[in-house]
């Protein structure tokens, strides 16, 4: 049984996670429901969860306030927001699991299944502090890639480039190359069009880290690692559009 706590300040949102929580009897066992955050301190402190679904607004504080109270954080944490897209991002970026109010069952099922697949507590306290700079609006993003043991941290600008390989992904940076679980759709969403460009249905490519541009019937970049990374027929066109 996951020792759970629920941080809400809303008796609605409380109740809706009570019924998608009992939908799962023998996995969560819920120790109290708080309602701001000096009880949320004051109950994590003393109880010692293995989880808190945490919200982000609470009345005139937030989640983020909780977390930067409390001296060690060593439990696993979900939150639940209303549609926030700069706080989602952020959450994408340090590898938090989140649910969006109104939560539906389905999502709810896919984080509890997310728990389960967990085989060891992770430690999150460089994944709070991940979560805390990609906050910051004029930060450099960090990237946290989860491992089997565990996770590391990527500066976004430090990628050059991802490769998919069937349901996994390659990312590539100066000095490394990490493998993912993850498709290459799910950073193509995640890191967005600004600086990244998908040349290929298998690569994506930092802008930034472009060297040199070779045109012809099989057109390739080559990249700040040397890398040739090649364009589509399609994709040409607005590759260099990005140039001009």
């Amino acid at each position: 049984m996951i020792r759970t706590i629920l941080v809400d300040d809303e008796q609605h949102c409380i109740t809706r996670l009570m019924d998608l929580i009992n939908r799962h009897p023998k996995t969560f066992d819920v120790l109290v429901t708080c309602n701001t955050v000096p009880e949320a301190i004051e109950m994590v402190t003393k109880l010692k969860p293995d989880l808190v679904f945490l919200d982000i607004k609470i009345h005139d504080q937030t989640g983020f306030d909780f977390l930067k109270a409390l001296d060690t954080i060593d439990f696993k944490i979900i939150f639940t927001t209303a549609f926030d897209n700069f706080a989602i991002k952020a959450f994408k970026f340090s590898a938090f699991d989140y649910l969006l109010k109104p939560i539906d069952v389905d999502d709810f099922n896919d984080s509890v299944a997310r728990l389960k697949s967990e085989s060891h507590q992770k430690t999150i306290e460089n994944q709070i502090q991940n979560l805390f700079n990609n906050l910051k609006p004029d930060q450099s993003k960090i990237i946290t890639i989860p491992s089997l043991t565990g996770f590391e941290t990527l500066k976004v600008e430090a990628i050059i480039h991802l490769e998919a390989d069937t349901s996994y992904t390659h990312i590539f940076t100066k000095d490394s190359k990490v493998m993912v679980s993850k498709p290459i759709k799910y950073y193509e969403d995640l890191l967005g069009t600004t600086d990244f460009f998908k040349t290929h249905k298998s690569h994506l490519i930092n802008l930034k880290h472009v060297k040199k541009f070779y045109k012809g019937k099989q057109s390739y970049v080559v990249m700040s690692n040397d890398a040739k990374v090649p364009i589509s027929v399609r994709k040409k066109d607005d590759f260099l559009r990005r140039f001009d």
